[in-house]
């Protein structure tokens, strides 16, 4: 014993590491856990107060979904939302401070929620606050809606709380797919400060009623419910409550400067995707085809890969932008409105007629994205970065030749080639 004592104080780490229990374990035992002390907060949703409430000098409201962490055997996760009101986003947040008791964190926010009424003025105003926490990552994501974000949030709490299925994983898978975007803080202000001046974000749609999208009985807060808690049986019987459902199908808002100025619909960001080819997959749809095996058919092709490289040339002062677009596809879906084909649908669906018709229909797809870029003067595919890049010199003679720099889309000509490949 006395050999591993004299040993002990002869090993210097260990005397360290003893000292180092002594000045902080025991002091970090009497501190209160840091959930007492932060608020788990999750989405942020910002709204534009009317004019009746700018007369008290609020101007924005902000409402926090935050985590409540409940002591239970069975893990279950618990949402609560939180409401202030401010002249400026920062003193709407200090005062959700107050109302929760605890210090606002945002180190763990996944999205952030816009009013679509906010758009109309340049975005980077209201952001302005987010964007300078060191807390927000980066890659929280963005959505505009044309319901308030404080009834967005509250779906959006029941939804987490309840299902399986949550509205922030839901954005984030949005990308893997040719009509999805990718639409966060960096994608955002990335293009919005780049050469291109363009930015995008996904808009979603909350509605009443059944449809399409993912719903959530809401509690209606004008008939007494707050909606603190997702739930709460009792609060039920006192507050008629309502299906609402969060509508996504890959609208996405366009902004300039900062500032919106065209709503892409589902198909319409499928057109310019497919140009871009940042997507994982998808589907190519040719209607009323008839070949040697088919007649008259609506045939699904499901998209598996796709590959798009981009080159640059510059004829006579004039820049051309060749396309070469591969994709790997597989025949998902038959509706054969004709008679039924008796041959091996699987073997024979891949003939050089059902090339050919999705080589068309991704050629078509590709010219209107481009059109549509041209006619509103958006570079959503950021063109500018490829021609600058392939020759400077050039470019910039070609943008001074220009009456309008900002239109050299429409004076680029785009050539595509397309391969197509049976999975």
């Amino acid at each position: 014993m006395k050999l591993q004592i004299k040993h002990f104080f002869k090993t210097p780490m260990l005397l360290v590491f003893v000292a180092m229990i002594v000045i902080f374990a025991f002091g970090a035992l009497g501190t209160p856990a840091e959930i007492n002390r932060y608020a788990i907060v999750t989405a942020v949703g910002i709204d534009l107060l009317g004019d009746d409430e700018e007369v008290s000098g609020n101007k924005y409201e902000i409402s926090l979904l935050t985590f409540v962490p409940v002591a239970q055997q069975n893990f279950a996760e618990r949402y609560k939302m939180i409401s202030s009101k401010g002249r400026s986003v920062s003193e709407a947040m200090d005062f959700a401070g107050l109302h929760i008791g605890r210090e606002v964190g945002l180190s763990h926010v996944k999205m952030v929620v816009l009013n679509e009424e906010l758009l109309k003025d340049d975005v980077s105003n209201f952001l302005d606050y987010l964007i300078r926490s060191i807390q927000l990552s980066s890659s929280t994501k963005l959505i505009a809606t044309d319901s308030s974000a404080k009834d967005f949030l509250s779906v959006a709490q029941q939804l987490d709380s309840e299902s399986s299925i949550k509205v922030s994983e839901l954005i984030s898978y949005n990308k893997n797919y040719v009509y999805g975007t990718d639409s966060s803080l960096e994608t955002f202000f990335k293009g919005t400060y780049g050469p291109t001046k363009v930015g995008l974000m996904s808009f979603v749609s909350v509605e009443s009623g059944e449809g399409e999208g993912i719903s959530a009985s809401v509690i209606d807060s004008q008939n007494g419910g707050s909606g603190a808690s997702g739930g709460n049986s009792q609060s039920k019987e006192s507050s008629s409550s309502q299906t609402k459902e969060i509508i996504n199908d890959g609208e996405t808002l366009v902004f300039k400067d900062g500032k919106e100025v065209l709503k892409l619909t589902g198909a319409d960001v499928e057109k310019i995707n497919l140009i871009k080819g940042n997507y994982r997959t998808g589907a190519i749809e040719i209607k009323h085809f008839t070949d040697v095996v088919f007649n008259d058919a609506n045939l699904t092709f499901e998209i598996f890969d796709q590959t798009n490289n981009f080159k640059v040339k510059f004829e006579n002062g004039i820049p051309v932008i060749y396309i070469d677009t591969s994709l790997t596809v597989r025949l998902s879906e038959v509706e054969n409105s004709g008679e039924s084909p008796k041959e091996n649908i699987e073997l024979l669906a891949m003939t050089d007629e059902a090339i050919d018709a999705i080589i068309k229909e991704v050629k078509l797809s590709m010219s209107e994205g481009i059109e549509l870029m041209r006619e509103n003067q958006v570079d959503i595919a950021d063109f500018y970065t490829s021609l600058y890049n392939s020759n400077r010199k050039a470019f910039l003679k070609f943008l001074e030749e220009l009456e309008d720099p900002e239109s050299y889309l429409t004076h680029a000509v785009f050539k595509a080639s397309v391969r197509v490949y049976s999975k």
